[in-house]
């Protein structure tokens, strides 16, 4: 019997030091091979550490004024790791931020890597939803309210298509760029300058640890480490003179379809002739890329993509139309340089061209009378160039618009720019499986046909008559400035190219522009204009019983200074559209009050 009990005590011994070995062997685990993780577990219980967001660089315009900064906003965010319900939480979050649950789902999917940063899941929080998000703290762990920058574009439409906007990083962004420190949920620069100078324009997050009670509240700051500001940038642009082109142009859109012209929006495009700054890139109708800074809205989002004027192309670069008479300036350099006429030759505009048995208008069915070139470019004469580019040819012709520099892209830093199209015979079968005609080399010696320009391009071809040739590279941004607004890098003018002509060949053409605004088709728009202008209108016909008007010119013509092109797309005859929003740049340009303008005569 008590041999059976001391057997039994036994195995309970056993049992208890088994036991007791298996406490100190966990003991030694927790305490000596995990304690270090315990620790930390434990104090981000008590503690918690989260990313500040930084502010992104200012962007100002060459005379110092801020286009762009940073303001104080608040985000409802959610801290992962302390989401302890998100069942519950998530649908009340939504209903109260206007984020789906879907959405939110998403970006919490896509956060999972990052427990302890803030997912901003609406970034411009108002008065009313934060006080809903305080009154409801306690059925929601782990959101929290921060401080953050949020982007501001202080003028709000102006320059909307210059400076872009920024969105949320798409996984594709993400994917390219997590090794930089970008988060899931960050926004970077999704358009315009804020797309391409993004690595400047960014800044450097901070963070920020605090003491939080059970609730997930704050008791106490415990320390921070202070984000950086990104770079900042100063822009060619000139703000006013951006304002006064873009209030010029919305109000000819408005004027145009009065009388009933589409007139879907436009372009104005300004260039210093001497470095290539862009003084003015104005794109009509224009979007407010403020919408975009907190996350824009479903219902905003559907109003721009479903609005048929498409606010969110940039007309000057995105958009190529047919070049119109701006055009006939290469047909008869091409001439010229090709000695095919010369200044003294006489033609006899009669009203039609005549060419295989087909005919072919000018503007004016009755007829100019006797020209020669310089009189052909001021009065646009549609005969004279039919004749200049049947002895061209059409492949003459695409070649020396490549010298140009239509058809190619200009390389201006900004998305989405198109290279327009240069035709030429083989082009034409290859694209279209036809021979070329005749009659299309007439079409296209006036800018019609297949040719298409864009408005930069447009006023990079006045700059290089302005220049004899030399085409500096257009560009937006002047310098770099560091996060304490000092001179970082300067960016010097660029040479894109040159165009060789001979000197008596410019000479010709800047007499012919001359001639258009001092007795040719802009004399009305231009009388007692104090500084001398040099330039080309053009009538484009879309082929939809509408026309595009064109003004393209450099100014002073004696010692230019700017380079401009201006399209009002759909607008109705260059004199009546294009014409009028160019006297008003350029009035703001050499500061010269508004003149009452005549009503123009209807030519191209």
């Amino acid at each position: 019997m008590w041999i059976e009990q001391i057997r039994r005590l036994k195995i309970v011994g056993l049992v208890v030091v088994g036991i007791v070995s298996l406490l100190v062997l966990r003991l030694v685990w927790l305490q000596l091979l995990q304690g270090a993780h315990y620790k930390k577990n434990a104090e981000q219980n008590r503690t918690r550490q989260i990313s500040v967001q930084a502010p992104r660089g200012v962007i100002y315009d060459r005379n110092g004024e801020i286009l762009v900064s940073s303001r104080p906003s608040f985000a409802v965010s959610i801290v992962p790791h302390e989401y302890t319900n998100p069942q519950e939480a998530t649908p009340l979050l939504a209903s109260i931020t206007g984020v789906a649950v879907e959405e939110i789902n998403q970006l919490l999917a896509d956060s999972i890597d990052f427990p302890y940063t803030p997912v901003r899941i609406q970034r411009n929080a108002d008065d009313v939803m934060i006080a809903r998000i305080q009154e409801r703290q306690y059925y929601l762990p782990g959101v929290v309210l921060e401080a953050i920058p949020v982007r501001q574009y202080v003028y709000e439409e102006l320059a909307s298509h210059v400076l872009g906007f920024v969105g949320r990083i798409s996984q594709e962004e993400y994917a390219r760029n997590k090794e930089q420190g970008y988060h899931p949920a960050d926004l970077v620069g999704k358009d315009g300058l804020e797309r391409e100078w993004e690595e400047v324009l960014r800044g450097t997050d901070g963070s920020r640890q605090s003491e939080v009670n059970a609730s997930g509240e704050e008791v106490r700051p415990l320390g921070n480490r202070p984000s950086v500001t990104g770079r900042g940038l100063v822009l060619t642009l000139d703000a006013n003179l951006q304002k006064a082109a873009e209030e010029a142009l919305a109000a000819q859109v408005a004027a145009s379809r009065t009388i009933g012209e589409p007139a879907k929006g436009g372009s104005v495009v300004v260039l210093d002739v001497n470095t290539g700054g862009v003084l003015v890139m104005a794109s009509n109708p224009p979007f407010n890329p403020n919408l975009f800074a907190g996350g824009i809205s479903s219902k905003a989002w559907n109003e721009l993509i479903a609005n048929p004027d498409h606010p969110l192309n940039n007309r000057a670069i995105q958009n190529a139309y047919p070049p119109g008479s701006v055009f006939k300036i290469v047909t008869a350099a091409a001439a010229l340089e090709m000695n095919l006429t010369t200044p003294q030759e006489i033609f006899d505009d009669r009203g039609v061209y005549v060419l295989n048995g087909w005919r072919f208008y000018g503007w004016n069915v009755k007829g100019l009378g006797k020209l020669n070139i310089v009189d052909g470019l001021s009065l646009s004469s549609d005969p004279v160039f039919y004749e200049l580019g049947r002895r061209l040819g059409a492949d003459n012709l695409a070649a020396y618009a490549l010298t140009f520099g239509l058809g190619k892209a200009t390389g201006i830093k900004l998305a989405g720019e198109v290279k327009g199209i240069v035709p030429y015979i083989e082009w034409k079968q290859a694209n279209y499986g036809e021979p070329w005609y005749p009659g299309e080399t007439l079409i296209a010696a006036i800018g019609q046909g297949y040719y298409l320009a864009t408005p930069l391009q447009q006023a990079l071809l006045t700059m290089a008559v302005a220049n004899g040739g030399i085409v500096y590279k257009p560009r937006l941004v002047d310098q770099v400035l560091t996060p304490e607004g000092s001179l970082a890098a300067s960016l010097p003018p660029e040479v894109l190219w040159t165009i060789y002509l001979r000197p008596e060949v410019w000479d010709t053409v800047r007499q012919g522009l001359i001639a258009v605004t001092t007795r040719g088709t802009g004399a009305a728009a231009f009388k007692d204009f104090p500084q001398t202008i040099a330039g080309k209108s053009g009538s484009a016909e879309t082929g939809r019983g509408t026309t595009h008007s064109w003004f393209a010119c450099y100014a002073p013509a004696e010692k230019p200074e700017i380079a401009m092109a201006v399209l009002v797309e759909e607008g109705g005859d260059a004199s009546v559209a294009a014409v009028p929003v160019t006297r008003r740049v350029l009035e703001a340009y050499f500061g010269i009050p508004n003149k009452q303008l005549p009503p123009a005569p209807t030519t191209d």
